[in-house]
């Protein structure tokens, strides 16, 4: 009973790989018709009377479009962490950050926080936390601020 199990399964196995060989060599035909355009096609008469040119297609290792192995991947990334390292090394450091005008923590402010706050919105040393831009309501409430709590 085996056997008669095993041979089908095996002629199909035959079929699929003499399928799977004759569709990897099939014949891939480029030419440019009258208008400049590029064509591709698996039939060489479809060109008509423009020049037919056959591309050359090749499977597995010789494929030029081939995944690079796993040491070539290796190398590359490597070398981009070589150049990483050395592109950070040419950077300045970063100078320190001036200390916040902000009390620490969950402290309460004071006067003397929110003199300090608002003269930096004016002098440009002090942003929105998003990076956006002071606009001149922010230098006009800072400018209270300096009146009233900065004495």
């Amino acid at each position: 009973m085996k056997q008669i199990v095993l041979k089908p399964i095996f002629l199909a196995a035959c079929l699929t790989l003499t399928f799977a060989t004759t569709v990897a060599h099939a014949e891939i035909y480029k030419w440019v018709d009258a208008n400049g355009k590029v064509h591709y096609s698996e039939k060489r008469d479809e060109a008509g009377r423009a020049k037919v040119e056959e591309v050359k297609v090749t499977s597995g290792e010789g494929r030029p479009s081939a995944a690079p192995s796993w040491q070539e991947q290796e190398a590359d990334f490597r070398k981009r962490q070589i150049e990483k390292l050395a592109k950070q090394a040419k950077e300045p450091a970063v100078k320190p950050k001036e200390p916040s005008p902000f009390p620490p923590g969950n402290q309460p402010e004071t006067n003397e926080s929110r003199c300090a706050l608002a003269k930096g919105i004016l002098s440009g040393k002090v942003i929105h936390g998003s990076n956006i831009k002071t606009d001149a309501n922010d230098k006009a409430i800072a400018e209270r601020d300096v009146s009233t709590y900065c004495r």
